[in-house]
Formats: structure tokens, C-alpha cells, sequence
């Protein structure tokens, strides 16, 4: 039977090794003067439910056209305009959401703690399916507008039509006894769906079939206690900007860039990662489970920069945004850091609840959801 634990991630980072100015410690890094040379400054907010509630949940926002929509844990979601945070709609429903949001066309796509995806029509906030899965589903429901695929917290993924959420096929995987707290979100690349499992594996399967297209381990089980062999592959899979190549973290395992149509392993990094990757600048930008920030060159030809003084911070995914790159932490804290040479330029706290989901940058806006609930879209600025 799977343990589920929304402590696990924290448990399994304090034994990592630090690379930070104290290789000794598992504290949190304490926070560090430097010299500001960017502030960030708050554009609009919006508050919606009770954001991640007491969950370990990383329920993040999407984009879609002008629009920005979020959801809470208990139940709430919204449409916004991203330029300003003017509300478009706002509906209650007797959901206890855990994964969400997914867009696709007229759709949105939720799910639950109890077993269940929901679609909603994007325009009215109107239920238009629900369907039960086997289990929790942790990450947001993902379409071509013709299926709709979701990965559920038991290792199962199965795909549905898209107009009355029936269901078109199923894969099961082997989940291992212990396991992170997440699951990775399903990437849809044209007819291809790939997906990273607690296996340490990321597979590709036909989205219209569930034909499974290519597999590729990302991470091996090694050690002998079961912390010591958590090999998840949980962070969101990273198609890079020519749409031909994925990256894919593994947590106690490697980066990896693979070719989206064959599967074959095109460059690799031995670095431990529960979070996504973020790529720009001609760099791919990796958060490691130590808290250590790394930009590696896009063709993984080295490692460019590490920055270390955010060790055990318990970060976020990196999000390229104007020219830098941001993390969230803990604490609550952004951190704003130099693409070139990862020295830190910015640092505000934007919830004091803690931040874990995915941050989404938009042209010239920031936005970030807090573990309370609060979304705040954010400029960068010289001082």
C-alpha cells in the first residue's frame, strides 16, 4: 500500500547534502543582505478560497487568450483578465480540488481529492462533466481539445473525450511504496502525451489511443531505506522553445533532455530536482532538491552558474520573467536572480503562508499564487 505523507517531501530534502556556506546544516539558509539592484513591484492581487489550504498541494494557475483562471482548494475558482485581475466569473462548487487548472478551448479541467475530473465551461463556470478515477488526482488534467488525459496520485493515467468526459483508455504503473507528495502534469505535445511517473520513469503514449510510444528512466532506485530510494519523477515536464525537445528533473536522479518524437536521451545532468525546469537565454534553469539554482547550457554542454544561498528554502520552479529569473520559497519570499551569473537582484515577500506552486510569467507581469490563496501579478523594475 502507497504512504502518503505531506511531509515527505521536506522529510526526504533534509537528507540531501547542502551545497551551501554551510555543508553541515539542515536549517533553512538564512536569508542574506545583498545589494538590490531590481524591486518588485505589485501590478494587482486577487483573492480567491483558501488557496493550498493545509494540503501539500501546488494547485496552479493557467492562461489562456486574456485570461487568467485559479482555483482553490475548497472549491472556489475564477476567471480574471490577466492584465488587471478584474474578475470575469467566480463560482463555489462542492469540490475538494487538488489538481487544476488545465485549459483546453471551451473547457477547463479540475481535479480532486476524491477521485473525480471536471470539466467546466471556460465561458459560464458551469459544470459541464464529472468522472471518477481511481484516486487523488494531484496535478492539473491536460487536452488537445479532443482528449483529455489526467494522472492520478495511484500511478494510473487515462484519457477521456473531451465533449462527455467517457472514458477512451487506461494505463496503469507500478507505484513504488513510498513516494513524494505531487505527481507530475501531463505535457501534450500534437498527438503525443508524455508523462513523468514515481517510478522515475517519464513515458509517451498516443493521446488518442493510450499506444505507449516510448519510455525512458530518468531516475534508478538506489540506497537501502525507502527515502533513500524515492526516485519521482514529479516536477512538470519542460518542452523547450523548439518543440522537439522535453526536459524532464528526477528527484535523487538526473535532468534530462529527450527527443519528444523518438525518446532518445539527447543530453543528461546528474542533479536531484521534485520541481520543473524553465529554459531561456539559450539555458535551462533547474532548481535542485539541495535548494542550489543551476543554469546548464541548453544543448548540456556544462553548467553555466550555480547559486547556493537559498539552500533547504524548499523552492519553487524557476519562472523566466523579464530577463531574470525568479524562485518562491518557503517563507513566502521571492527571489529574484541574474540570468547571466545568478547573483540576487530583488527580493519581496509575497505571502507569509509560503509559496509551491508553479509561477507563471507573462510578457511583462509575474503572477504568483500564494499558499493562502492570493494571486499577485508583479513588474520587474530597476531601482
Amino acid at each position: 500500500m502507497k504512504l502518503i505523507s505531506a511531509v515527505t517531501v521536506l522529510l526526504a530534502s533534509a537528507m540531501m547534502v547542502a551545497c551551501a556556506s554551510d555543508p553541515t546544516s539542515r536549517d533553512p539558509a538564512k536569508l542574506t543582505d545583498f545589494q538590490a539592484e531590481k524591486k518588485l513591484k505589485e501590478a494587482w492581487s486577487y483573492s480567491l478560497g483558501d488557496g493550498q489550504a493545509e494540503a501539500y498541494h501546488r494547485i496552479a494557475p493557467v492562461i489562456d487568450g486574456d485570461e487568467i483562471f485559479i482555483a482553490s482548494s475548497n472549491g472556489k475558482v475564477a476567471a480574471l483578465k490577466k492584465s488587471n485581475g478584474k474578475k470575469v466569473w467566480k463560482e463555489s462548487y462542492d469540490l475538494r480540488i487538488s489538481g487544476g487548472v488545465g485549459v483546453s478551448g471551451t473547457l477547463l479541467f479540475l481535479g480532486t481529492s476524491d477521485g473525480e475530473i471536471v470539466a467546466i465551461d471556460r465561458l459560464s463556470g458551469d459544470i459541464v462533466w464529472k468522472t471518477l478515477v481511481s484516486s487523488e488526482v494531484l496535478s492539473a488534467p491536460q487536452s488537445n481539445g479532443s482528449v483529455v488525459v489526467a494522472q492520478t496520485y495511484s500511478g494510473d493515467v487515462q484519457g477521456f473525450n473531451f465533449e462527455d468526459g467517457k472514458l477512451l483508455w487506461s494505463y496503469s504503473s507500478q507505484v513504488p511504496r513510498l513516494t513524494l507528495r505531487g505527481t507530475s502534469t501531463p505535457k501534450v505535445v500534437g498527438g503525443i502525451v508524455m508523462i513523468g511517473f514515481a517510478n522515475g520513469r517519464v513515458m509517451a503514449f498516443d493521446i488518442d489511443n493510450g499506444t505507449q510510444l516510448w519510455e525512458q528512466r530518468i531516475s534508478v532506485p538506489q540506497g537501502s531505506t525507502e527515502i533513500e530510494r524515492l526516485v519521482d519523477v514529479d516536477g512538470r515536464l519542460l518542452v523547450m522553445e523548439d518543440g522537439q525537445t522535453v526536459v524532464a528533473t528526477g528527484y535523487q536522479g538526473q535532468v534530462m533532455a529527450i527527443d519528444v518524437r523518438s525518446g532518445r536521451p539527447l543530453w543528461v545532468k546528474e542533479t536531484s530536482s521534485y520541481v520543473g525546469a524553465a529554459d531561456n537565454f539559450g539555458n535551462v534553469y533547474v532548481v535542485a532538491a539541495d535548494g542550489s539554482v543551476n543554469a546548464i547550457a541548453d544543448n548540456g554542454q556544462g553548467a553555466l552558474w550555480t547559486q547556493t544561498v537559498l539552500a533547504r528554502r524548499e523552492l519553487t520552479e524557476p519562472a523566466v520573467f523579464d530577463g531574470a529569473i525568479v524562485v518562491g520559497d518557503f517563507e513566502g519570499y521571492l527571489h529574484v536572480l541574474a540570468k547571466d551569473d545568478g547573483r540576487l537582484l530583488a527580493r519581496t515577500r509575497a505571502d507569509s503562508e509560503g509559496l509551491r506552486a508553479p509561477m507563471i510569467a507573462d510578457g511583462k507581469l509575474l503572477y504568483v499564487y500564494g499558499n493562502s490563496g492570493e494571486l499577485i501579478a508583479y513588474k520587474l523594475q530597476d531601482r
